[in-house]
């Protein structure tokens, strides 16, 4: 999965900042729930082209900001914008113990393959008194488009894990006073071919390697999805987002 990631993530680098229009408004969510102040080290686990870094940098001043991705062409995205790139992947960090005053995150979690374990232990390498922010897509996004590749058996969507399941992963994570969040956003389109095309941009087709590029199914899948989810404002594709944020005692 780690190497699907990488290609399909890679090959939307370029394309990112465009079409991953959500992700942004996540972002900006995320960096709203981070205190603002002057901060040393800053994490971002992630981070993508850098929506959080930009979005963040309104709120705070820190000494150093390490973008950590495991897609080495979305950090090439941000270059010369005065952080530190780190090509690593999030479930494995190469850092020391209590290394950062802010841990953030935002529309990457999702992708692990083991959050249980590895999302308390990215805490260890946040100090005592540190402050966090994570933003994670759950079940209900993209419900439309899983609906109608169920019916057509055109595509695949990533099988994502609810808000309940990410909470009981932060209350129980010693030391951390933490509260939570979460809200769903609504896109519209005005075909299901732009919307495809605007998904493959993002990325986030890494899920899809047993998909049926048939043309009969492919005519199917459009039909259905106009029949079924267009509205007056367009082809709807919906979003769901828990957040998770506080201090490290």
């Amino acid at each position: 999965m780690k190497k699907r990631i990488r290609q399909c993530f890679g090959k939307a680098a370029a394309s990112y900042s465009d079409a991953a229009s959500v992700q942004r408004i996540v972002a900006k969510n995320c960096a709203e729930l981070c205190p603002q102040g002057s901060y040393g080290r800053v994490l971002d686990i992630g981070s993508g082209v850098g929506f959080l870094h930009d979005e963040l940098k309104k709120h705070i001043n820190c000494a150093q900001y390490v973008s950590l991705d495991l897609v080495q062409p979305m950090l090439l995205e941000q270059l010369g914008r005065g952080v530190m790139l780190v090509a690593a992947d999030g479930e494995d960090l190469p850092f020391a113990d209590e290394r950062f005053d802010m841990l953030v995150s935002s529309s990457a979690m999702q992708w692990y393959g083991a959050p249980e374990k590895s999302i308390p232990q990215s805490f260890r390498v946040l100090k005592s008194g540190g402050k966090f922010a994570i933003a994670v897509f759950t079940d209900g996004t993209l419900r439309e488009l899983a609906d109608v590749s169920a019916r057509t058996g055109f595509g695949s969507v990533q099988q994502l894990r609810s808000c309940s399941f990410y909470e009981d992963i932060f209350s129980n994570i010693p030391e951390l006073n933490v509260s939570f969040g979460s809200e769903e956003h609504e896109q519209f389109f005005p075909s299901v071919k732009h919307f495809l095309k605007k998904h493959k941009q993002t990325g986030a087709v890494a899920s899809s390697e047993n998909i049926s590029w048939g043309k009969g199914k492919y005519r199917w899948f459009v039909e259905e999805y106009e029949k079924l989810y267009r509205g007056g404002s367009g082809i709807k594709a919906s979003y769901r987002v828990f957040f998770a944020y506080g201090e490290k005692l």
